[in-house]
């Protein structure tokens, strides 16, 4: 078991040596457009159409635009920023760049994420699975006593999807401390609740990688775009093994035309939340909600007496929730995410009449 005293010390070198060799030693591709810098009026070098269309051209590969708008919304040096085609990517990447194929293993706290034990598999690395407790808080000496020298990331969702809880902010520095390899906090909610984002700490940290999203707080799941915030070091590991192009110019223009007005977002999360109360008041008061977990997203993870039964009269309803039933400590639980308040006043309608 680790204790506090048994803190690391990180050093370049260490951080170094957790990365995968071949990709620590890899010439990642480079481009047409990464080669050429500067600006040019005729450009004959990468094979593309001339017919201009607004989409003939490749888009500038490292996305420097959206991480500079980014770097002035979140107060963090663009050269940390990694841009990715949503937080999957991501989370596959890091797998990638850390773990030695049918060698090292990863840790998470289920019920979370899914992705996360996906990219695992994919990469040939053991997912070492350590259930949350009852009231989704980490068991940390259960969680110390699982990871070993051939765990290289530990993945912590806060705020946690499907139960909505922000995890102790004690308890997740203490983790970042003591564990013997990459730490990845995932804040893709956290624009619900951006005063408790690790952002502001991240030079405290080394061995930590955060990573957000625009597609809930900001509205943009379908442009999918994600980002991860870490050390220049391991940022260009991520950049080394990413895909040349992987964000296309449709979604840099949407994406740039929502971080231009970030006071829209928040309007947006304001009402959201404000909904989740409501729905979280009134579901409060049916004889057939058994629990209702506290939540600082954009959703509720939500027990009732028979969550199947419901599940399917809301189906019927033409109204879709999130059955998590088969998830850990989550049985006979649905999440069900705020709506507009219309949307929101069908569910509550269908609910109220059900018998």
């Amino acid at each position: 078991m680790i204790t506090t005293t048994d803190y690391i010390s990180w050093t370049d070198e260490k951080i170094k040596a957790l990365v995968r060799p071949n990709i620590r030693t890899l010439v990642p591709y480079s481009s047409a457009r990464s080669e050429f810098k500067g600006r040019a009026d005729v450009l004959l070098d990468a094979n593309e159409s001339p017919f201009d269309n607004g989409m003939n051209r490749y888009p500038e590969p490292l996305s420097t635009d959206i991480r500079q708008a980014l770097a002035q919304i979140k107060d963090v040096d663009a050269d940390r920023i990694f841009i990715a085609n949503g937080s999957d990517e991501i989370v596959d990447q890091v797998t990638r760049v850390f773990c030695n194929p049918g060698a090292d293993a990863v840790v998470a706290l289920p019920p979370t994420f899914g992705m996360y034990k996906v990219a695992a598999g994919i990469n040939d690395a053991e997912f070492r699975a350590v259930t949350l407790q009852p009231d989704f808080t980490i068991p940390v000496e259960t969680l110390k006593d699982s990871w070993d020298d051939s765990c290289k990331v530990l993945w912590l969702c806060s705020p946690n999807n499907p139960s909505g809880n922000l995890m102790d902010a004690g308890v997740v520095e203490d983790l970042i401390r003591s564990f013997p390899g990459i730490v990845v906090l995932d804040e893709a909610y956290i624009d619900f609740i951006p005063e408790e984002s690790f952002l502001p700490r991240l030079d405290e940290f080394p061995n930590l990688i955060i990573t957000q999203t625009m597609s809930k707080g900001w509205g943009m799941a379908g442009v999918r775009l994600g980002a991860a915030y870490a050390s220049t070091y391991i940022v260009t590991m991520l950049r080394a093994i990413k895909m040349p192009y992987n964000i296309n110019v449709l979604t840099k223009a949407a994406a740039l035309e929502a971080l231009a007005a970030p006071e829209k977002m928040q309007e947006r999360v304001d009402l959201l939340k404000s909904e989740r109360r409501r729905l979280e008041r009134e579901l409060g008061e049916m004889d057939f909600v058994d629990h209702i977990f506290p939540s600082v997203t954009n959703f509720l993870l939500v027990r009732f007496r028979d969550s199947d039964k419901i599940y399917k009269y809301l189906l019927d309803k033409g109204i879709v929730v999130r059955n998590q039933s088969y998830q850990p400590n989550a049985k006979n639980c649905l999440r069900i995410t705020a709506g507009l308040p219309e949307e929101n006043d069908q569910l509550l309608a269908a609910l109220h009449a059900f018998i």
